[in-house]
């Protein structure tokens, strides 16, 4: 699971753009294939996703996702 915090307001310099999904670099090969990351874990918002009150959510989704 990884949660994008690009939104946060910072009080010195106010938010930062989106980067990247990190879970674009990293794989696993299965039957030959590159399966990235991206594929397999979610990534979540923490300001347009309300993570604030769905942070418990999101770690119980991930952990039924664990093995699929």
């Amino acid at each position: 699971m990884g949660i994008y915090i690009h939104n946060v307001k910072d009080p010195q310099s106010g938010t930062d753009f989106k980067g990247s999904n990190p879970f674009d670099n990293w794989y696993v090969e299965r039957d030959g294939q590159k399966v990235y990351f991206s594929s397999l874990y979610k990534t979540y918002d923490w300001v347009s996703g309300d993570g604030y009150n769905n942070l418990s959510k999101w770690i119980e989704a991930a952990a039924k996702d664990v093995g699929r």
